[in-house]
């Protein structure tokens, strides 16, 4: 199908140089390190090292970028896709484009991807049953708006590594939430991509959706960073409504949680409406940092599989953490103004067939939270039955150290039942409830430069944050903050 107005072909040379992408490049290191570089230079300068993605964009010229006239028909940018050489690019007609079906199946290289890219940003726009897949290695999607387009799996990631989908806008699109799906899929071993500097407004069911299951979970070592999460319709309670879900888990009775290593990272969730989970993470070796929920009605959920990492997120009038299974790490968080508990770890039971199993062994390390509407760090409850389950057991072997909590309701930590937990030069402010885990004195908070609270009395205790809370304007398309 093709334009739906009507106007005449152009021809547009394509020959670019493309621009290396720049990955922001972080690191949880130790608390003692990140002490002492703090007292030597600002936070804005800290540098952290991971395994990098490799950028699919190169500053090398295209060795042979073929000139082709702009596409302006659905028909025309399949078979300008078809025909395209490494470096090349497939460039599409500014105009609304109705029932889209694109198959972006190509292969180009490090040095030299291939592009399908809108003619202006923005303005390049996919309605009704319109949908992409994405297949081969080191290509680039940029610029395109797919608005109301009622498709499960508008955006498919299959057999895909290696790509970038970039500066683009999902806007009231996807499946309804009775459909167990995303607006966004990455499966059949999908490695290695980078979901970079979109927007994704209104989604009616799942956002962004990572496989895993008996038969496939490679999806991994993914990335999904600067995007905008913004406005999230409420999926009433039911399931499939998450923002991001990172793993099936169980399936039927079998329970299955591999080693994604997807980073979530420097990401703005902005008036989140309730769903069963804002963000599910259902894998292990997941890292969650230097993102900003504001007004979200929802959690970020450790729901299955180990050795998560949560660190220099921003919380702000927002619901909190809630944490299943084990040997997560959460440190270096700041919660403020919380709807309900701030962190949670529930009751659980430890048997493959069961949806909910307890903390063990998690650390939680120099947390500021400041404000909540319920205890601010329950341990054990909140029961959440799953048929055939009955959820007693208790968290085990929690770490909580060096954690600042101020003006709370109820209690600094409350225990459902006495368990096995640890508790390390905590502060909580004013005394009121139960004294477990707290030394009751005010830590006399301040703001610093960024936003966050620091403790005057305390200055060694509490979240010591890299990067400061996003705004609208750091993220989606055509951004440039980068937290560095």
């Amino acid at each position: 199908m093709g334009l739906s107005t009507e106007t005449s072909p152009q021809l547009e040379l394509v020959v670019k140089s493309p621009t290396a992408l720049s990955t922001p490049v972080h690191q949880d290191g130790t608390r003692a390190i990140f002490r002492s570089c703090l007292t030597a230079v600002s936070a804005a300068t800290l540098v952290f090292s991971v395994p990098a993605w490799a950028s699919v964009t190169s500053g090398a010229a295209p060795a042979a970028s073929p000139v082709a006239a702009l596409a302006t028909t659905v028909a025309e940018i399949n078979q300008q896709i078809a025909a395209a050489l490494p470096g090349g690019e497939v460039v599409v007609r500014d105009g609304t484009y109705d029932g889209a079906s694109i198959n972006f199946t190509q292969h180009g290289t490090a040095t030299q991807p291939i592009t399908l890219r809108a003619q202006t940003r923005g303005k390049v726009i996919f309605t009704g049953a319109s949908a992409l897949t994405i297949s081969g290695e080191w290509l680039i999607v940029d610029g395109f708006v797919w608005r109301g387009a009622r498709k499960q799996n508008v955006i498919s990631f299959n057999r895909a590594k290696d790509c970038e989908f970039r500066h683009n806008a999902l806007i009231d699109s996807g499946p309804e939430p009775t459909v167990a799906d995303g607006s966004i899929k990455l499966q059949n071993s999908s490695a290695r991509n980078r979901l970079l500097r979109n927007r994704f407004e209104n989604l009616p069911a799942q956002g962004i959706r990572l496989t895993c299951n008996a038969t496939n979970c490679a999806n991994v070592d993914n990335q999904i960073a600067y995007n905008l999460f913004y406005g999230k319709k409420s999926s009433a309670g039911s399931n499939n409504g998450e923002s991001i879900q990172l793993g099936s888990g169980i399936i039927g009775d079998v329970k299955t949680v591999g080693d994604l290593g997807t980073v979530v990272e420097s990401n703005l969730f902005e008036d989140i409406a309730p769903s069963a989970e804002m963000i599910s993470s259902k894998t292990n070796h997941n890292i969650f940092r230097f993102n900003t929920f504001r007004n979200t009605e929802d959690r970020l959920v450790l729901r299955m599989g180990t050795h998560a990492e949560v660190y220099g997120n921003w919380f702000i009038n927002a619901m909190g953490i809630r944490v299943h299974e084990s040997f997560h790490s959460i440190h270096d968080n700041h919660l403020e103004g919380v709807n309900g508990p701030a962190i949670m770890l529930p009751s659980g039971k430890k048997t493959a067939d069961c949806y909910h199993w307890p903390a063990d062994s998690v650390r939680i390390v120099a947390n500021t939270i400041v404000g909540t509407s319920d205890n601010a760090i329950e341990v054990g409850g909140n029961k959440m039955e799953s048929p055939g389950c009955t959820y007693s057991e208790l968290p085990q072997n929690g770490y909580y150290e060096e954690n600042i909590i101020v003006n709370f309701t109820g209690n600094a930590f409350w225990l459902y039942a006495p368990s096995n937990q640890t508790y390390v030069e905590n502060i909580a402010w004013p005394k009121v409830g139960s004294a477990t885990g707290v030394t009751f004195v005010d830590p006399l908070l301040i703001r610093n430069a960024m936003g966050a609270y620091t403790s005057k009395r305390f200055p060694a205790r509490g979240a010591v944050m890299q990067c400061r809370a996003l705004t609208v304007a750091d993220v989606g398309p055509s951004s440039t903050y980068a937290c560095d």
